[in-house]
């Protein structure tokens, strides 16, 4: 059971990881409110991924 626990961690390390890397690299000005918004779908969608591998893997 940790080891999906440490899976779902990993999930969230990952997309933060990739969209941290993307707002460090853009050459792009981006406004507070999108970078935010970006923040939270990026985390949205890692906690559906780790929801679903947690009943994924306990079945």
């Amino acid at each position: 059971m940790a080891a999906n626990w440490w899976l779902a961690i990993i999930i969230f390390v990952v997309l933060n990881g990739i969209v941290a890397w993307q707002l460090i690299t853009s050459l792009e000005p981006i406004s507070k409110t999108a970078r935010k918004w970006f923040f939270i779908v990026a985390n949205a969608v890692g906690a559906c991924l780790a929801v679903a591998e947690l009943i994924w893997l306990d079945l």
